[in-house]
């Protein structure tokens, strides 16, 4: 029997204290456990205390998504190394799934993971997972909180975030799929729905929309960025 790999889980943070609290435990009772680094953007509550209190490392630095992958990633031990946002969870099958696809298929070099927003009722949460489902199937195009993993030898050829405010899963994934093969598996994710509510269902959907439009139209990641976090 082949020896399973092993697997660094990089999250980052910015005031994730409550999101941390929940999902460290998850993580913690994955089988096989996973390495787990918490790269934090320089947060004022408890986010690295707590992850420290599950002993788990917490690493500080730059703020920034793409700053913080790269700066959790270089840290990491595992032969695959999977990116988590904080207000997701990783459910026990969707990460044995990864772990088979990616021992019965050495040419994957990486992928990401169903969209889902579990434990929702209601037409508008069913219409948004649809929505990004079928933005994978035709733009094949997953965001980072479909949570996005791939194998240490890419990584380690220099496939790294870029250090751009906004976007910065979008460039990488495209970046990595005009390369290798990259896929969406069937197994989801669970992303919080809480954005999406207090935002709006169709609201979030037309703006990331607009917003991934006008950055293949050429606008700057900066001036997405200053739009999008008004």
């Amino acid at each position: 029997m082949q020896k399973q790999a092993e697997v660094s889980v990089v999250i980052p943070t910015l005031n994730e204290a409550e999101n941390i609290q929940r999902l460290l435990p998850l993580l913690l009772a994955l089988v096989p456990a996973p390495q787990i680094i918490v790269s934090d953007g320089g947060s004022s509550d408890a986010t690295l205390a707590i992850a420290h209190s599950f002993g788990v490392e917490g690493i500080s630095g730059i703020r920034g998504r793409g700053h913080q992958l790269n700066a959790g990633g270089t840290r990491t031990t595992g032969d695959i190394i999977l990116f988590l946002h904080a207000d997701s969870t990783l459910p026990q099958e969707s990460y044995q799934g990864m772990l088979q696809v990616l021992q019965d298929e050495p040419e994957l070099a990486g992928g990401a993971f169903r969209f889902s927003l579990h434990h929702t009722e209601g037409l508008w949460p069913r219409i948004y997972e649809c929505n990004v489902g079928l933005r994978n199937r035709l733009l094949h195009l997953p965001y980072g909180d479909q949570g996005y993993f791939l194998r240490r030898t890419v990584w380690e050829r220099g496939y790294h975030f870029a250090a751009q405010p906004l976007m910065e899963d979008v460039e990488w994934w495209e970046r990595l799929s005009r390369d290798m093969e990259m896929r969406v598996l069937p197994w989801p994710v669970i992303t919080s729905a809480r954005r999406f509510r207090q935002r709006g269902y169709l609201a979030s959907a037309l703006r990331n929309l607009w917003t991934l439009t006008r950055y293949k139209m050429g606008v700057s990641s900066e001036i997405l960025a200053k739009e999008y976090h008004r």
